[in-house]
């Protein structure tokens, strides 16, 4: 009786592990199709610069572009997410992603809060309390990009936001260059979340067509083994066979990798042994946290897709 009730609350947290993450990606996706539709609207490129004493950063990829442009003196406040580089540990924490905190945000008395445009509705309520906000499209890597200008024109950091965003282009243009060079173009699976408490691979959700996994896929030069029209679909193992990657590249969270270890993870793959992904051993695991989010360290996962086509 304990250990169906105890599997029964393993699948309950799966369900709700995977509606989350695959919610995150999906919100992602879904900004970016009313950001396309809304594009004469976007405000933030015209954003000017202003001394700003008191900022709010309210997602970790935001708050990771203030660190890089040195203005952690005057950030006073992150989301509970924000969790890079370590010392946003002393920083006030101001709710979620959209369940923020307001009476928290009111006692910070910020002058600038900078938020994701997917968070338009805090934005919305942000600004009826006098509060001026940055939003910001992170939903894709030539939007993270941008973002650094956007900020480091806003903030008064313009030149060294220059010469990050000449980095990042200069390390994108190597990795895509090289993908141009190979002359294959592999089949990827990118698993964005699935059971791991199963024997085998089991309720996989793999990235789509749409998204910023379909862009490092498109940048590296690979082709997504999912071409349907889900955004985040949900795999059988029946379809797993039906589309046999040639590399699957498997994102897992931190504490089911400390968990789990990696030879657990390969052998549950091991179920699997007729995909070509497994039988030639090409199955990546991105297990950091900079991978899990679309930010300004988006080449490092960029990268390894990079080499794992290339091998």
């Amino acid at each position: 009786m304990n250990n169906t009730r105890s599997h029964t609350l393993q699948r309950s947290r799966f369900v709700l592990l995977a509606i989350a993450i695959a919610t995150a990606f999906f919100g992602c996706y879904a900004a970016r199709q009313w950001m396309e539709a809304c594009a004469s609207e976007k405000p933030t490129a015209s954003e000017q610069a202003t001394d700003y004493q008191r900022i709010i950063g309210l997602s970790p990829s935001i708050v990771e572009i203030i660190y890089q442009l040195e203005l952690d003196d005057k950030l006073v406040g992150v989301s509970r997410f924000c969790n890079y580089p370590p010392e946003t540990k002393d920083k006030k924490v101001v709710g979620g992603y959209v369940d923020l905190d307001y009476e928290a945000v009111l006692a910070l008395e910020p002058d600038c809060v900078i938020l994701l445009e997917e968070q338009r509705a805090l934005s919305e309520k942000l600004g009826t309390m006098g509060i001026h906000t940055i939003s910001l499209d992170h939903t894709s890597t030539q939007g993270v990009i941008e973002s650094i200008s956007i900020l480091g024109k806003a903030l008064h950091r313009e030149a060294l936001a220059n010469h990050i965003v000449e980095t990042m282009r200069a390390r994108v243009n190597i990795l895509t260059h090289q993908a141009g060079d190979s002359g294959i173009k592999p089949r990827i699976l990118v698993c964005i979340e699935r059971d791991t408490n199963s024997a085998f691979p089991d309720r996989v959700i793999a990235a789509g067509n749409k998204g910023v996994h379909q862009e490092y896929i498109n940048m590296v030069g690979g082709e997504n083994a999912y071409q349907g029209p889900v955004a985040y679909p949900l795999l059988s193992r029946e379809k797993l066979i039906h589309l046999n990657p040639d590399i699957i590249i498997e994102l897992i969270r931190e504490d089911v990798w400390q968990e789990k270890g990696r030879d657990t993870l390969e052998k549950q793959w091991q179920a699997y042994n007729e995909l070509k992904a497994v039988k030639n051993k090409r199955i990546i695991f991105l297990h950091e946290h900079k991978h899990m989010i679309p930010g300004p360290r988006f080449i490092d996962t960029l990268e390894i897709f990079a080499q794992a086509v290339s091998k």
